[in-house]
């Protein structure tokens, strides 16, 4: 049961803001739209998604649009069957996609609650996973590897390591009851709902 209609972060080290929106469908199929505007290496970039997922949060549709001083405009649209088999807007197969479940769009701490909703993970257990990892602001996509370790409970919340088992960065996640991230230290902080 999701408590929240709507998200909104602000970025910690470049102007801008994030809002989503969630769909309340009544197959508890999550939809979430969001709207990314940012400063992004000193240049204005908004990014727009769309996801749609199946009851167990995996990824089934994404359609996103970047506007770059830098690049001018991007978009893709990618549809999934849940079970890792990945295509573009044409029905062409993406093999190189093959056996990703989760997208990571890079401007959003949002599909980081994707593996944490699927996962459900108990205190001290770990999964590794590979996402469709979606670049900004050009929009490429590539299978990404990562980590995610389910932490000791702090005061009732839930707290996630997460690893990018390719450069190495790490960050630790707490998140509401319902998965989204409150804060991503140094990146993102969430205003909307505060918690």
């Amino acid at each position: 049961m999701l408590n929240h209609t709507r998200l909104v972060w602000v970025p910690e080290d470049e102007p801008g803001i994030e809002d989503v929106r969630i769909a309340h469908d009544p197959r508890k199929v999550p939809d979430f739209s969001s709207t990314v505007i940012r400063l992004w290496e000193g240049q204005p970039l908004r990014v727009l998604y769309h996801l749609v997922c199946d009851a167990q949060w995996h990824v089934r549709e994404l359609a996103a649009a970047s506007y770059s001083e830098v690049i001018g405009e991007r978009t893709i649209r990618l549809y999934a069957d849940g079970a890792g088999n990945w295509r573009d807007d044409k029905g062409n197969p993406l093999d190189a996609l093959q056996g990703c479940i989760d997208v990571d769009i890079m401007v959003t701490p949002l599909t980081n609650t994707l593996p944490i909703r699927q996962l459900q993970l108990a205190p001290g257990e770990s999964r590794e996973i590979s996402v469709v990892y979606i670049a900004a602001p050009d929009l490429s996509i590539r299978p990404f590897w990562q980590r995610y370790t389910r932490l000791d409970d702090v005061d009732g919340g839930q707290h996630y390591r997460y690893e990018s088992l390719e450069s190495g960065f790490t960050a630790v996640l707490p998140v509401d009851d319902d998965g989204f991230v409150v804060d991503y230290p140094g990146i993102w902080r969430r205003v909307w709902p505060t918690a």
